[in-house]
């Protein structure tokens, strides 16, 4: 209620509004029982029509501030609800974005889905419910208990025969289904992941015969969140009908209670009515409020995911701009790792072990390697997506960790291996790198990376539209995109972190020559499994378990180097000749 609670105080005033026009709705609706008795006693039995007319058009009147209050009381409301909804999306998205790679890996991509829509929604309910219900409920119950008793002590002392039942029940049934909606949002988050996950993969689904597979893990996942949604429905669906049998009981006692006493001339038959109207409105609300509270353990449970990722601290810390040292020389020192060692959380073993490198400013450098040989972890940590176990990075000789994240993005480009294009134009895609690129500057990189003849044969060019997950692209088309919006910003750094894998070699080796001439004097790091994409780098360094085995140049490394001859021996001839 915490993580509530910060976001309800925004909205302070017109929570406080909504209240108050809340209860001048309540207390209208309350009033109106309490004119009939007026009526009725004063009026009808004592035949005076005069009376009957003035508090009848009283009546009229609060009814009419019954109405205004409401639909005032629900436009608070709205902007309440909405507003905290709203913030609430808006800062999960603004935390998560901003999470570093070892800090975003504690949550799968489904959960964060759900979390930002379906748990929301659920609070988004709870809210409405809350100042809507929950708070009208409980003064109207309060305020018909009051009233009775004012009338009447004896038949209004039967309410609280009942009330504290009602109550006690509700907790009990609550308590037993609030693991099954923990369940039912663990279940989701599961649908969601395996649904995602085949969307994404239908392809290799299809071609290895896995539909049968699939279509099983997506029933089991399905029938889990039926199973959860059942136990806990049926657990709460037997506090109505218990609520409405105790009600109509407890109003068949009044009547008969009620009726001796008008018999015997002990209570008026004003009195009666209103006792009972006053019952019967208390203990409506406390049923409805015994409806709505199967809300309040699916929010809890809500907001304790919310939370979660709300207070998940970054491990991973850049200082602000204000706090960064001053403006330096960039580009003139280049990069210098010095006795680096990192372990992936909860790993028995070293991803980098005691790696010592010096990258030279204007020089292109290469890593090479076997899968899972550490070169990519090396840039990770270059970039800062994780903080090294031990060692430094010194970055034209700032150590990383004092660059603030806007001078990470002005020194360097880096260019994935996965590849990734927004579902907008090519044109609105290159900008992604440069936003105020012209049309000739992207000209020039797609000529650079291939792709611009192809886009000047399309019938919309620059405008083409990119579909979602650019399924109208191939494999090494996406790849040459990337490659574009990378080399259209302006940087001192540019890492390619295989970025040529999907890329034939007549292609890839046209691509490099265009790099060389694009980014002439600038400080390339290129990271690959392939030699071709490597051999002409004036540094080749190899890797194998984390540790930089050896370093020299294509020819060096032919005769130096056991690990670069295995790489090569495992390869076709074409591919490094």
């Amino acid at each position: 209620m915490r993580t509530l609670m910060s976001y309800a105080k925004r909205y302070r005033t017109l929570i406080v509004l909504q209240l108050i026009f809340a209860t001048i709705w309540v207390a209208s609706q309350l009033l109106i029982p309490r004119l009939m008795v007026e009526i009725i006693d004063k009026g009808i039995m004592l035949n005076d029509m005069d009376y009957i007319v003035r508090i009848g058009l009283l009546m009229v009147a609060t009814s009419i501030v019954n109405v205004v209050s409401l639909l005032i009381m629900l436009y608070f409301l709205t902007h309440v609800n909405a507003g905290i909804s709203r913030d609430m999306r808006g800062d999960i998205f603004e935390k998560v974005i901003d999470w570093s790679e070892q800090v975003r890996q504690n949550f799968s991509t489904s959960t964060l889905i759900t979390r930002n829509v379906n748990d929301v929604k659920q609070v988004s309910n709870f809210v409405d419910l809350a100042l809507r219900k929950i708070y009208t409920l409980t003064i109207t119950i309060i305020g018909s208990v009051i009233i009775a008793f004012m009338l009447d002590v004896q038949l209004a002392l039967l309410m609280l025969l009942i009330v504290p039942f009602v109550f006690f029940l509700a907790t009990r049934l609550t308590s037993h289904a609030l693991p099954q909606y923990a369940r039912i949002r663990s279940s989701i988050d599961n649908i969601n992941r395996l649904f995602r996950q085949n969307m994404s993969g239908i392809r290799v689904v299809k071609a290895f015969g896995k539909t049968e597979y699939e279509e099983q893990q997506f029933a089991n996942a399905v029938e889990d969140a039926y199973d959860a949604n059942v136990k806990a429905e049926s657990t709460m669906m037997l506090l109505a009908p218990l609520v409405l049998l105790f009600v109509n009981i407890l109003v068949l006692v009044i009547l008969a209670a009620g009726g001796v006493r008008a018999e015997s001339g002990l209570i008026q038959i004003g009195v009666l009515v209103a006792i009972i109207e006053y019952v019967t409105l208390a203990l409506n609300n406390v049923q409805q409020f015994a409806a709505i509270i199967t809300v309040l353990p699916r929010s809890n449970v809500s907001l304790k995911r919310i939370g979660e990722i709300l207070s998940t601290e970054e491990t991973v810390h850049f200082p602000k701009e204000s706090e960064a040292a001053p403006v330096w020389t960039a580009g003139l020192s280049g990069i210098e790792i010095k006795n680096l060692t990192f372990y992936y959380p909860g790993a028995s073993y070293p991803a980098i072990d005691n790696v010592s490198l010096e990258i030279k400013p204007g020089t292109t450098s290469a890593i090479i390697g076997s899968t899972g040989s550490g070169k990519s972890t090396l840039l990770r940590l270059i970039m800062r997506h994780y903080d090294a176990t031990s060692g430094s990075i010194l970055v034209d000789g700032r150590d990383s960790k004092e660059l603030s994240q806007n001078e990470f993005n002005r020194l360097f480009t880096i260019i994935p291996q996965q590849t990734f294009l927004f579902s907008d134009s090519i044109r609105q895609n290159i900008r992604a790198g440069k936003p105020d690129a012209t049309d000739d500057e992207i000209w020039r990189v797609l000529d650079a990376c291939q792709m611009g003849d192809f886009f000047r044969g399309s019938e919309n060019k620059l405008d083409t539209q990119i579909a979602q997950n650019a399924v109208n692209l191939s494999g090494g088309q996406k790849q040459r995109i990337a490659l574009a919006r990378g080399l259209i910003r302006d940087t001192y750094y540019y890492i390619f972190d295989d970025c040529f894998s999907a890329l034939d070699f007549s292609t890839e080796r046209k691509i490099r020559h265009a790099i060389q001439e694009l980014l002439a004097n600038k400080t390339l790091i290129i990271v690959a499994q392939r030699v071709a994409t490597v051999q002409n780098s004036e540094e080749i360094l190899v890797m194998d378990n984390g540790v930089i085995t050896d370093r020299g140049t294509h020819e060096e490394l032919l005769t130096q180097s056991t690990v670069y001859q295995e790489i090569i021996a495992s390869q076709i001839q074409e591919e490094y000749v």
